[in-house]
């Protein structure tokens, strides 16, 4: 039976394939360059006949009939689509006459709050390679599309085949650089935080679509490259030691850790359990000792960094990195005296060569030990497989948090480089945590809000994105102390703002406080402040009721005539928030917050961001007691004139059979319907994606502001519960 579908613009002149046989190893194929976030179609040669794997369900790896094929016809636009017949998340119910569903919707029920309701998906396995690429450092000379798509579909099919929780392996994090001039000590710091929550984020986002779970093993090669660097074992252990604290301070749950010692025990199980300094220190000369010993089959270093482009790539990255690193090292000393240019040119030549020996055998040690994982690597691969280039910074080259410094720049966006690149100390602050430098942050006063707040509060980084300010309880601080001047920048600046640890206000302090905040937008239904809490008497469509909520921005269904006279949304700039009662964390009831700049800038081809500037979406929900019945056409990208970044504008699809309450159907203008819904869901699809989404759960007392310019937001279905906040709109 033929299967109708869409291909990207770059495969121009191919009419048609067939699809016959059962292994996706004989996919092959060539194509320019793919977004980095986002997984697109297989590429293929221009011939007859492909073979690929097909999954029909969850848990059912089928072979495609012989006879099937793939009628392949080009899109207008530069956005990928599935290869195969596209199924809805959500696929309707029992309806009534209306149209709506009997009995319980399914916005009404509780699931991850990362998974869309309304979008159409693909089979489980393209699901699954498409998030996996979207964590993928992709250079030139990338084979990903050629190869390695292949490599990981055949890889990944198996855990799906055998409902199998799905291990990802990233060999990675030694110790710190012994080079001041490149980090801040010699434990981990916010940069391994960041790379480590990364990791995370992909394992949830594979979790969210493959029931059996997915976990990051973290192999330390500590003992692996050391020596060659003078580093002290005691050294090596307390740099893991604080890897693990991370992990378990900041609940990640997907990471677990190995050593070298489990990749050599024959046994396929590993020691969860750390063992103390002073026994890693007596184990680690016969580890070693084992670990030099193993032979790698046909592996010659003078053929590999002749041949292997990624050998050679990583040699000349030791030797750059290994000036700095070796300064002042004894290693480049004889009788007390440094060696010439020449002889430290050669000590830095010959440690380069043993680490990429070194490096063998510990790839090598990892595959045996881990033959059906995902190998993820922290060094550039060009993806072709078995080994996958993780994108440790997105929008940065490959620079390994153990080699750099994290600097928070007075817009607040994070850059990463060695620690003599950030120029005069007296420009940044340093930032510590647990007694030790984490990070730093260029001077600004913002964080400055009097002389009864300073010396009580703490600033924290949300992820991904956004501030806590979390008060002392001891101190008595009121939401009624904090400068609200400061705090408008502060929001513009991280576009979510969480307060936690002041006491709560009541009805009309929290308008005076934000009305220091900016100009209030009243409501004629329920004027400056919205209860949200379930309220059957206010009809505002789904938001005061338990049923999740579409992805979308407050203010969208609010008009008002631009400078041609033309209907247009008038959004308010900030949403101020305080939680009157928070529901229990198994309750659901979360809020999502989608940064719609870092989904422009990571999720996007510069390709696809120049079409959506050029386009518009049309939208409209009937009329309930505060807005709707209006038809809107929108622009899909527009700027924020508070920040100068360009924000993306949507309203998530709520087709009528996953709500008990109105729907609403959004439409991108001049092209069909079914251009419209690849592209509509494509980009819902980012906005829920974890690495651009900070997801809050509600604590009792909570105040947040979030500029509602910039971001997205939804909440999750909960379960019927005192739940209640309050809202102030405010531009």
């Amino acid at each position: 039976m033929g299967v109708q579908l869409s291909l990207p613009a770059r495969l121009n002149g191919l009419a048609s394939v067939c699809l016959r046989g059962d292994a996706p190893e004989s996919l092959s194929g060539q194509s320019s360059r793919v977004p980095e976030p986002k997984v697109q179609q297989l590429s293929f040669n221009p011939e007859p006949k492909i073979r690929e794997l097909s999954l029909n369900s969850e848990t059912d790896v089928q072979e495609p009939s012989l006879d099937q094929e793939l009628k392949v016809q080009q899109p207008s636009h530069p956005f990928p689509v599935h290869r195969t017949e596209r199924k809805p998340a959500t696929e309707p119910g029992e309806l009534g006459d209306d149209g709506k569903p009997v009995g319980i919707a399914a916005a009404a029920t509780l699931r991850s709050p990362f998974k869309p309701l309304s979008i159409a998906l693909g089979t489980p396995l393209e699901r699954l390679v498409e998030l996996v690429e979207r964590f993928l450092h992709r250079g030139p000379g990338d084979q990903f599309d050629a190869t390695g798509r292949a490599h990981l579909s055949k890889t990944l099919s198996t855990y799906i085949q055998n409902q199998e929780k799905i291990m990802f392996v990233f060999p990675a994090f030694p110790f710190k650089s012994p080079s001041k001039k490149k980090v801040l000590g010699d434990v981990p710091d916010y940069g391994e935080e960041l790379v480590l929550r990364r990791l995370e984020t992909l394992a949830r986002m594979v979790e969210d679509y493959h029931p059996a779970g997915a976990v990051v093993c973290i192999v330390s090669d500590g003992v692996v490259y050391g020596t060659l660097l003078g580093r002290e074992e005691s050294t090596i252990y307390q740099y893991n030691a604080k890897l693990r604290k991370i992990v378990t301070e900041q609940e990640l749950s997907h990471i677990k850790f190995a050593m070298v010692s489990d990749l050599l025990d024959p046994s396929p199980t590993l020691n969860e359990d750390y063992v103390t300094e002073e026994e890693y220190v007596q184990s680690v000369p016969l580890v070693r000792e084992q670990f030099l010993a193993h032979e790698v089959a046909n592996f010659d270093l003078d053929h590999a960094l002749a041949h292997d482009s990624a050998s050679l790539m990583i040699y000349r990255g030791y030797l750059k990195f290994l000036i700095a690193d070796l300064e002042g090292s004894e290693l480049l000393m004889q009788d007390g005296k440094p060696l010439s240019g020449k002889g430290q040119e050669r000590v830095r030549r010959d440690i380069a060569r043993k680490m990429i020996v070194n490096g063998a055998k510990f790839s090598d040690l990892v595959a045996l030990k881990f033959p059906t994982s995902v190998r993820l690597s922290c060094h550039a691969h060009n993806n072709a497989g078995p080994k996958f280039a993780f994108d440790l910074f997105p929008g940065s080259p490959m620079k390994a948090p153990w080699h750099n410094t994290v600097l928070e720049k007075v817009d607040g966006s994070l850059a990463v480089g060695h620690l003599s690149s950030f120029g005069d100390p007296s420009s940044y602050e340093v930032v510590y945590r647990d007694g030790a430098p984490y990070y730093l942050r260029e001077m600004s006063d913002d964080r400055d809000l009097g002389e009864k707040i300073n010396a009580h509060v703490t600033f924290e980084r949300l992820f991904p994105f956004g501030l806590a300010i979390v008060a002392d309880p001891q101190a008595n601080l009121s939401f009624n102390d904090l400068p609200m001047k400061k705090i408008r920048a502060l929001s513009l600046r991280y576009s979510v703002v969480l307060f936690r640890g002041f006491s709560q206000v009541n009805r009309d302090e929290l308008i005076q406080k934000s009305s220091e905040l900016g100009t209030i937008v009243t409501w004629p239904a329920y004027g400056a402040v919205l209860e949200l809490k379930e309220n059957p008497s206010l009809d505002i469509n789904s938001s005061l009721t338990c049923e999740a909520m579409p992805m979308h921005y407050d203010g969208c269904f609010k008009t008002k005539r631009d400078a041609n006279g033309e209907l247009t949304h008038d959004p308010p700039q900030f949403q101020v928030f305080q939680c009157i009662d928070a529901p229990d964390g198994n309750q659901g009831g979360q809020t999502l917050l989608s940064n719609t700049v870092t989904m422009l800038e990571q999720g996007l081809t510069a390709e696809q961001r120049q079409w959506l500037a050029n386009a518009t979406f049309s939208l409209y929900t009937p009329q309930n007691q505060v807005f709707g019945g209006d038809h809107l056409k929108l622009p899909l990208v527009m700027k924020n004139e508070a920040t100068g970044h360009d924000i993306f504008r949507w309203h998530e699809s709520w087709p009528q059979h996953i709500t008990k309450f109105r729907p609403t159907l959004p439409h991108i203008n001049d092209i069909t319907q079914e251009d419209s819904s690849v592209i509509g869901d494509y980009l819902t699809d980012l906005l829920y994606d974890r690495r651009f989404c900070y997801a809050h759960t509600w604590t009792t007392g909570d105040f947040l502001i979030a500029d509602n310019h910039e971001l997205m937001h939804t909440r999750s279905a909960f379960t019927p519960c005192p739940r209640e906040l309050w809202r102030v709109h405010v531009n």
